[in-house]
């Protein structure tokens, strides 16, 4: 599974995070029915809370809620100020937020109807939540797409994660200091967006932001069923777009568990259109789509191979997919499977049918070659023993029909659910079960100085390759840096400038770990420097105090920025690796609607620079205890 999803140690090396340990104790003795399978995405459907039903809800909240906040004391809120919640920001917190230890044993669709019954904002959208700052005021300019910012995953579709003109050198950055804090709910989030002097956000309690890159008032807030964590691209809409009214920019994202892409007014947040890309259960869209030519690239992954952990779970149907989307209209082009549709080939150890082939999700964005009309995805791991030969593969598809022009397998054999490993395995354990291998990175489409180009890509597995996409992916060069294993090796992704490849080592819970920041250079694959994480007391005890650099990294011109998970954010020259600047993101800070808020754990999605200030989100997936997290702007002398 990638790295998007596990947080919590059950039993050496079986690893599940709030997500999965929450949709386990959810499901866990329950069996699916096919009544169940009509109530949406699944288990993760239940985040959305769409198809929960308010009459159980009721009976769930008298039953489990109601002793609390029918009568609160203290901190604890009443039933009115949780009422004033969207249904996703509810079942998030039921699921995996403050709220999970009351909820243990619930169903996932009990979940989803307490969510429904508390609710005053049933339809989301504009206006569906309060907006976490202060608005921005009513003669605050409209807005138009500028060519300086930070666009989409990787600043562009080739995903090298660099910004050439950040406005400010790596001279300044000593002199970084907090200018502003944005205090919002959720435990997941895409990364800062900065496009025509706004920073779009979004988060896994649903809301979507677009704030003043110079203040962090709120511009808008959209609120979608099922949370995002999606990064942003912003783009003009296509001159064929009909029924836009007087939207001329677009803000391109995907629900996290709704299985759809959204279009949004970039100016005024209103919905342009909303559209499902994929039919498949237990569907989660992880990885952010990236623009180009007219049409939106949409990668697709899973939470199967945690759901799975249920032994009534009839494992495993997922397929790992790319679907293109008409960025006009939101139509469906072509969707692009990783994996034959699956079918029962032999039972587990309680008689019950095992299905594959499954697997090979996606967990980052697509990237495009458009000189060869192509698109690069990496896949995920099989979760099956059923043979999936795009597994743990780098694989580039044609543009226009999805057709895969080659695959580039890395490891045979990584077959992995979650709970595989100690003397009790699972009933849905394949055989023998693999080391969790796969990747979770958007892999960098480089070129060098001579024009020659390199598929850049790092692994769960610890090691680097550099691809040749004009010899079907051969490697050029690789390395392999440390153990890796189930979050460890390179996690989200790494950063390309000019001549050096930059790569994070998270190694969380592997057997021969060295986290920390590497750089190679691209041209020939020699080790130019490695920094290990820094080993720093936390605010906070267990495995994620650690020096483990799992968040994607950003790079400018002389320096790379890289997250470690026990909140500190340094930034390193690029030449030589030495430490420019540092700072403890898990520190106290004021909000910009003038609250008390903290930071704490960085992962996932990584820091922006753009305009002169560098954005990063901190307090990923509550593992430093703090609930929320808190997106921070630095300038130079905070000015």
């Amino acid at each position: 599974m990638s790295a998007a999803s596990r947080t919590t140690t059950l039993r050496p090396r079986a690893l599940l995070t709030g997500l999965t340990l929450a949709l386990a104790l959810a499901g866990a003795g329950r069996t699916q029915t096919a009544a169940d399978a009509e109530k949406g995405n699944g288990v993760m459907g239940a985040f959305a809370a769409a198809n929960g039903d308010p009459a159980l809800g009721a009976t769930r909240y008298a039953e489990r809620c109601a002793s609390c906040h029918d009568n609160p004391t203290g901190r604890t809120p009443p039933k009115a100020t949780i009422a004033g919640n969207t249904p996703t920001f509810i079942a998030s917190a039921l699921l995996e937020g403050v709220m999970a230890p009351m909820a243990r044993g619930l169903s996932p669709h009990d979940i989803a109807s307490v969510a429904a019954y508390l609710s005053t904002h049933k339809d989301g959208g504009l206006g569906a939540g309060q907006p976490e700052g202060p608005p921005c005021p009513a003669s605050a300019r409209s807005f138009a797409l500028t060519a300086d910012g930070w666009n989409g995953w990787g600043n562009g579709e080739t995903q090298a994660r660099y910004q050439p003109k950040p406005g400010l050198a790596a001279a300044d950055l000593p002199r970084l200091k907090l200018k502003w804090a944005f205090g919002f709910a959720g435990s997941r989030n895409g990364q800062a967006t900065v496009a025509g002097g706004r920073v779009f956000l979004t988060s896994t309690s649903g809301a979507v932001y677009a704030l003043d890159a110079a203040t962090g008032c709120v511009h808008w807030r959209f609120d979608i069923p099922g949370g995002s964590r999606s990064s942003i691209t912003v783009a003009r809409l296509p001159q064929k777009a009909s029924g836009t009214g007087p939207a001329r920019y677009a803000a391109y994202l995907t629900g996290w568990t709704e299985r759809t892409a959204y279009a949004l007014d970039a100016d005024t947040g209103a919905l342009i259109w909303k559209t499902r890309v994929d039919d498949q259960q237990e569907v989660q869209m992880t990885g952010s789509p990236v623009l180009h030519a007219g049409r939106l690239y949409i990668p697709v992954s899973s939470a199967e191979e945690a759901i799975a952990t249920d032994d009534s779970h009839v494992c495993c149907k997922f397929r790992g997919a790319v679907v293109a989307v008409d960025a006009a209209t939101g139509k469906v082009a072509w969707e692009r499977f990783m994996a034959a549709p699956a079918k029962p080939f032999k039972t587990n150890p309680k008689g019950q049918p095992l299905w594959g082939p499954a697997g090979a999700a996606i967990w980052g964005a697509p990237t495009i070659d458009a000189k060869r009309g192509a698109l690069y995805v990496a896949t995920g791991d099989s979760y099956t023993d059923a043979p999936l030969p795009m597994a743990d593969s780098v694989v580039a598809l044609d543009l226009k029909t999805g057709a895969v022009r080659w695959a580039q397998p890395f490891t045979t054999g990584d077959n992995y659910i979650i709970g595989c490993e100690g003397p009790k395995p699972v009933a849905n354990c394949p055989t023998p079960a693999g080391p969790d291998y796969d990747f979770g990175v958007a892999p960098i489409l480089h070129t060098g100085a001579g024009g020659k180009q390199l598929v850049l890509v790092g692994q769960k597995s610890s090691e680097v390759y550099a691809l040749d996409p004009d010899a079907r992916g051969k490697v050029v060069w690789r390395h392999k840096l440390s153990g890796g294993g189930p979050l460890g090796g390179v996690e989200f992704g790494p950063a390309a400038d000019p001549t050096r490849y930059f790569v994070g080592v998270s190694d969380v819970f592997s057997r021969q770990p060295a986290p920390g920041v590497y750089a190679f250079n691209i041209a020939d694959g020699t080790q130019v420097w490695a920094q290990p994480g820094p080993r720093l007391d936390c605010g906070w005890k267990g495995p994620f105090c650690s020096p483990a650099v799992s968040q994607a990294l950003s790079a400018m011109p002389g320096a790379v920025f890289a997250g470690a998970m026990n909140g500190r954010l340094r930034a390193y020259d690029a030449g030589d690796g030495h430490v420019l600047w540092e700072a403890d993101t898990a520190q106290p800070v004021t909000t910009t609607a003038s609250k008390p808020a903290k930071g704490g754990v960085l992962d996932g999605a990584g820091p922006t620079i753009a305009g002169g200030t560098l954005y990063v989100v901190s307090g990923y997936q509550a593992r430093s205890g703090t609930p929320g997290m808190v997106l921070l702007a630095y300038t130079v002398d905070g000015k």
